[in-house]
């Protein structure tokens, strides 16, 4: 997809960014060997929030669906980091929030007309921060952000025309919305870790057209020690 580059852009950026604390940070080396450069992949099962508002001038503008768009899904996400100094980790994800509709009519405020078939998809990639908090036997973390994410919103719209039967026809609008928006991401979880393996489960909330998508994941991460 083309976020890719950009996906690719932050990791190497926030991997530097963590080397340059450790070196700034005057660590003896044998600590800095030991934990610098724990490298990280994941996979997780996501039960996802998607969120969007059109705020285009259409007729869901008066406040149909279109314009506030809230429904689950199930979704997946990847996940690479780093972790050092403990305490300090950088990390990126991609993720897919799976996809929402709306198959029952519904009558715009004001009498406008009706939508029927309103649809989103979401997906993107975020770069997060991460802080672990002294906790033992188990990690806590927090994660903070930015996120990029490609929103696909849809709707036919029926206009409300008085129109004696035969006499004419009523037009039907077929409206659609792609934009690709970056925001503010936030998160919070717990992992627990056996040698290289790890469970983990997190929430994370996004930015996207207005909206804050989130996320409730469970998934593994292979540490590579």
């Amino acid at each position: 997809m083309s976020g890719y580059p950009f996906f690719r852009r932050i990791a190497l950026q926030a991997t530097l960014a963590l080397i340059a604390v450790a070196a700034a940070g005057g660590l003896p080396q044998a600590h800095a060997a030991t934990n610098l450069f724990n490298v990280y992949a994941g996979a997780a099962y996501a039960r996802s929030n998607l969120r969007a508002k059109d705020s285009n001038p259409t007729p869901f503008s008066a406040g149909g669906p279109l314009s506030a768009f809230d429904r689950s899904d199930s979704g997946y996400q990847f996940s690479l980091g780093v972790r050092g100094l403990e305490l300090l980790g950088a990390e990126v994800d991609y993720f897919d929030l799976g996809s929402g509709n709306v198959s029952n009519p519904y009558t715009v405020p004001g009498n406008l007309g009706t939508f029927s078939g309103a649809t989103l998809s979401q997906k993107g990639e975020a770069a997060f921060a991460m802080l672990y908090l002294p906790v033992p036997i188990i990690d806590i973390y927090l994660k903070a952000g930015v996120d990029r994410i490609s929103s696909d919103l849809g709707a036919q719209f029926t206009p409300l025309i008085f129109c004696p039967a035969g006499s004419c026809s009523v037009p039907v609008e077929h409206l659609a919305l792609h934009a690709t928006t970056t925001g503010l991401a936030l998160g919070a979880g717990a992992q627990w870790q056996v040698g290289n393996w790890g469970v983990r489960a997190e929430y994370e909330r996004f930015t996207a057209l207005g909206e804050h998508p989130d996320l409730i994941s469970v998934g593994v991460v292979w540490t590579f020690l």
